[in-house]
């Protein structure tokens, strides 16, 4: 029972190290990935106060099926989300903690010799405090997860590609200019996809139909309501094709309409920070 005692102390010192200065490498997920980890994280831990309880009763049927779901099965449940935003070198310890757990379920309806158990608890939970000793998670920045948001919504809207086009937003006098084209001038289905987009929303816009930009900005999006309930004749939306991609000009004799348009662009040029630049003047002038 010492043993026990010993490990349990062990799980709670874990979080007095992260009080101290922080060496260690971050790791920053986005929410749900971190929501992934960090749950599957708990679950070990809770497992383990299982395996401890049923220990301390010599339970050693009890020790299995508390092992059993802390095994590579969990492991599956996350990997697929997991895998391409964490380093390997981390999965390979959650890995080996997985197998760990489906070792000690066999042995414990096998060995069932709760000494044999608590050693191989030990060595499992050696990996943990290599992982913890060696990484931290953190959430991405609020802005960093606002662009994340916005390109998801972004792919179920947009037909183009993000990455293989950039937006451009040009403010003038009277209103502005809403550019998307292509990277590599070569790439027809791309050119296509935003002619087909830039179009149609064209069309969606002069209709006082919005809903495109609310679904990936949502329904606060600045300008967006004097936009939309701009009186007929008042607002100018006027598409064109360009040799790489498409615009979209607007422009208004009011005032409010012009400072509309302006934080239209100022809105989706922060959304979409990663795709999109201001431009000048001489960019629409084609």
């Amino acid at each position: 029972m010492k043993k026990i005692a010993l490990l349990t102390l062990a799980l709670f010192s874990t979080n007095a190290f992260a009080e101290e200065i922080d060496h260690r490498r971050v790791l920053t997920l986005n929410e749900t990935n971190r929501h992934l980890v960090l749950t599957e994280m708990r679950a070990l831990f809770s497992g383990t106060q299982a395996i401890l309880g049923a220990l301390a009763n010599d339970d050693m049927k009890a020790v299995a099926q508390a092992a059993k779901p802390l095994g590579m099965g969990m492991a599956h449940n996350a990997e697929n989300h997991l895998h391409d935003a964490l380093p390997k070198e981390f999965m390979m310890m959650g890995k080996t903690v997985h197998i760990a757990f489906d070792e000690i379920a066999l042995d414990a309806e096998t060995v069932k010799d709760s000494k044999h158990t608590l050693k191989q608890l030990n060595q499992a939970f050696g990996q943990c405090t290599a992982c913890h000793s060696a990484y931290q998670i953190r959430p991405l920045s609020a802005s960093e997860a606002r662009l994340d948001e916005v390109a998801l919504r972004g792919i179920h809207v947009m037909p183009f590609d993000l990455d293989k086009t950039l937006h451009v937003f040009t403010k003038v006098e009277k209103g502005g200019v809403q550019q998307v084209i292509v990277k590599d001038k070569n790439d027809d289905q791309q050119i296509q996809l935003i002619r087909q987009h830039l179009s149609k929303i064209t069309r969606e816009f002069n209709q006082g139909n919005y809903s495109n930009p609310v679904k990936i900005h949502g329904d606060k999006m600045a300008g967006l309501e004097a936009l939309g309930s701009a009186e007929k004749g008042t607002l100018s939306i006027i598409y064109k094709e360009l040799p790489d991609g498409a615009q979209i000009d607007y422009s208004s004799e009011k005032a409010n309409l012009v400072s509309a348009i302006h934080q239209f662009f100022n809105e989706q040029l922060s959304d979409h920070a990663r795709h999109a630049v201001t431009g000048h003047s001489q960019h629409h002038q084609q």
